[in-house]
């Protein structure tokens, strides 16, 4: 089985000793998709990270600049803490970010993610909630291409450090698979009780996704 990364839609390289500049639209017009109240739980995080390294990209100035626009933009968690506004749509604002000469090269992810605050104990019904959303909105998303697309089949649960599951029974720990900060969580054939008991709480959830490699 091959995992097909749950960091979805768009990675950009930033090549060494460049500059990028990305249109605002695209950003825009994937956030609206999310402002549907049937997707309230989810939202689209745009982090910015080193290439290979997923630690903190170095840049010396990050905005989104149009003709009537010059916004400086902030990172929490390495998330771009973008607007969703329409004037910015409009104007044809562009998402800059510069970077010293010497500065590692970056990527830009979009996340598909968990938007509330999460218990450090997680239980199926919760986990299959999260499961369906991703499921649908990324069906939503692909249009026609949606009969391609594999199933979610999980979740996957970013900690900020490696986390330990307490006390889970034989079943969740069959099910979970977890590698440094991350805990992939199938949820094919577990029983409506399980729980998965971390010792604390993830930052967000992410949809697992898997498929034969041809």
């Amino acid at each position: 089985m091959r995992l097909v990364t749950a960091i979805l839609l768009l990675i950009v390289t930033i090549p060494a000793n460049a500059d990028l500049v990305l249109n605002y639209n695209g950003f825009y017009n994937r956030i609206k998709k999310l402002q549907q109240p049937q997707y309230s739980d989810l939202t689209l995080a745009f982090a910015l990270v080193q290439v290979n390294s997923e630690q903190a990209c170095q840049f010396y100035s990050l905005k989104l600049v149009s003709q009537e626009h010059d916004i400086d933009l902030n990172l929490t968690d390495d998330e771009i803490s973008l607007p969703y506004d329409e004037a910015l749509k409009n104007a044809n604002s562009m998402l800059q970010v510069l970077q010293a000469d010497n500065a590692a090269p970056c990527q830009l992810e979009m996340r598909l993610r968990s938007r509330m605050r999460l218990p450090a104990t997680l239980n199926f019904k919760q986990l299959s909630h999260y499961r369906n959303q991703f499921d649908v909105l990324l069906d939503d998303m692909a249009g026609v291409s949606k009969y391609w697309l594999p199933e979610v089949t999980g979740v996957i649960a970013e900690f900020s450090s490696e986390p330990v599951l307490d006390d889970a029974g034989a079943e969740v720990i069959a099910a979970t698979t977890c590698e440094g900060t991350r805990c992939q969580i199938r949820l094919a054939s577990l029983s409506e009780d399980a729980t998965w008991p971390f010792n604390q709480r993830p930052r967000f959830l992410l949809p697992l996704i898997e498929k034969s490699t041809p």
